[in-house]
C-alpha cells in the first residue's frame, strides 16, 4: 500500500500559524519598534531587528505591518493621536491659535522624544495622525490666508517645532540616543571679542536665552511673520 501523502489543509493551516503568531498585535509591535528605537535609534530600526525584539521570526511582521514605511506611519500616529484637538480655540484671535498649537505639538513631541527622528523623516500621512495637521491649517486658513499659504505656513511651524524639540531633547543630562544626538556648538575657551563681538556680548544665561524663553519668542515671531506675509489687508 502507497503511503498517505499529508493533507494539504494541514500544511496551509501550519504556513498560517507561522505568519501570524498567537499574541502578536499591531499594537505589540509598534510598542516593540519603539524599544528598538529607544536603544539603537530610528535611523538603525530594521524588520529584522523588530523581529528579534518581539521573538518571532520577522516575516511574522509583516503579516500585520507591511513595511518599514507602514510601521513609521504607525509611530508617527502615536505622537499625532495623542494631541488633544479640543484645545483649540476659536474665539482666540489666529496667532494664540497657532501659539497655542505650537506648544501642544511640542508636549507631544516631548512624551515620545524617540519617535521625533520618525515624524521629521516620513511626517503625518494616515487619518487619524492627519487630524492635528487640518485643524492647523484651518487656524491659518481662518486667520485670512489662501490655502497653498495656510499649507507653507503650517509646514514652516511644524518644521521649526520639530527641530526645536529635538535640540530641547538632546540638550537634556543623560539624553542619549545612538547615531542621533544634536549638539548645540559650545567654545571650548573664551572667544575673542574682536573676532567674536556679538556672540561675546550673549549672556546665555539671561532669563531671555533659555530653552523656553527661545522656543516662545522663536515661535511667535515665526507666526507673526507668516501672518504679516500672507493675511493680505486683514487684521490677524
Amino acid at each position: 500500500m502507497a503511503p498517505r501523502r499529508k493533507s494539504t489543509n494541514t500544511a496551509v493551516k501550519t504556513r498560517s500559524e507561522k505568519r501570524a503568531k498567537p499574541g502578536l498585535t499591531h499594537e505589540s509591535i509598534v510598542a516593540a519598534a519603539m524599544a528598538v528605537i529607544e536603544r539603537d535609534g530610528y535611523k538603525n530600526l530594521t524588520m529584522r531587528k523588530l523581529g528579534k525584539e518581539l521573538g518571532v521570526n520577522p516575516m511574522s511582521v509583516y503579516y500585520h505591518i507591511p513595511n518599514k514605511m507602514a510601521l513609521t506611519d504607525a509611530l508617527v500616529e502615536v505622537i499625532m493621536s495623542s494631541i488633544d484637538l479640543t484645545l483649540d480655540d476659536p474665539g482666540k484671535k489666529p496667532e494664540e491659535r497657532a501659539v497655542n498649537a505650537a506648544y501642544i505639538y511640542r508636549d507631544a513631541l516631548l512624551a515620545h522624544p524617540t519617535l521625533i527622528a520618525a515624524v521629521a523623516s516620513r511626517g503625518p500621512r494616515t487619518p487619524s495622525s492627519l487630524r492635528p495637521v487640518e485643524v492647523l491649517i484651518s487656524i491659518f486658513v481662518d486667520a485670512g490666508m489662501e490655502i497653498n499659504d495656510a499649507y507653507v505656513s503650517m509646514n514652516a511651524l511644524a518644521t521649526f517645532v520639530r527641530g526645536y524639540v529635538a535640540r530641547e531633547v538632546s540638550s537634556k543630562p543623560g539624553f542619549q540616543q545612538t547615531g542621533e544626538q544634536t549638539q548645540t556648538a559650545r567654545p571650548a575657551r573664551p572667544l575673542p571679542a574682536e573676532e567674536f563681538p556679538n556672540l561675546v556680548k550673549v549672556d546665555t544665561n539671561s532669563e531671555c536665552c533659555g530653552l523656553e524663553a527661545i522656543f516662545d519668542r522663536g515661535t511667535r515671531a515665526l507666526i507673526r511673520g507668516l501672518l504679516e506675509t500672507y493675511v493680505k489687508n486683514k487684521e490677524a
